[in-house]
């Protein structure tokens, strides 16, 4: 025969099987930034660097004597500041060990007879200063100069 007419509805049954995963669903709105996080801990310690110290050649000397050979280095023996040793006073020479921009000058006397001074890099003049003595008077002169120098000039 036929079906009949439904009946009043059951209790509820038990809980199914899980079924399969579904597909991602689309990305919701970007919320509001957080609060700063704590900070990390410390990374390892690095390679050293270069020294941030910088290295400098000075020096002042002066005589205490008058010079009075000619055409010779003037050896200065009043040592005011060498704390380098990078001027030697044994040959009057000054010996480049720290390369860059170097700033000479010299200060001189001038009596009794007439004064011709050179300051020489290496074997090459590259500062001249002349004074004329003039009748029983003093006079002063004097010359500066920058060089770039090298290590052994």
């Amino acid at each position: 025969g036929r079906d009949g007419t439904p009946g009043e509805k059951g209790e509820k049954g038990d809980t199914g099987l899980t079924g399969p995963k579904g597909d991602t669903g689309e990305s919701g709105v970007t919320g509001v930034e957080g609060p700063r996080g704590f900070p990390g801990i410390p990374g390892r310690k690095g390679e050293p660097g270069e020294s941030a110290y910088v290295y400098r050649s000075a020096f002042s000397v002066g005589l205490e004597t008058r010079v009075t050979v000619p055409n010779m280095p003037i050896r200065f023996t009043k040592i005011f500041y060498n704390q380098q040793n990078h001027y030697d006073v044994t040959t009057g020479k000054f010996h480049c060990n720290i390369p860059g921009l170097y700033y000479f000058s010299f200060h001189i006397t001038v009596y009794l007879k007439d004064v011709k001074v050179s300051l020489y890099k290496k074997d090459k003049a590259v500062l001249f200063t002349y004074d004329q003595y003039q009748d029983k008077n003093v006079d002063q002169a004097s010359g500066s100069v920058l060089l770039h120098l090298e290590v052994g000039d």
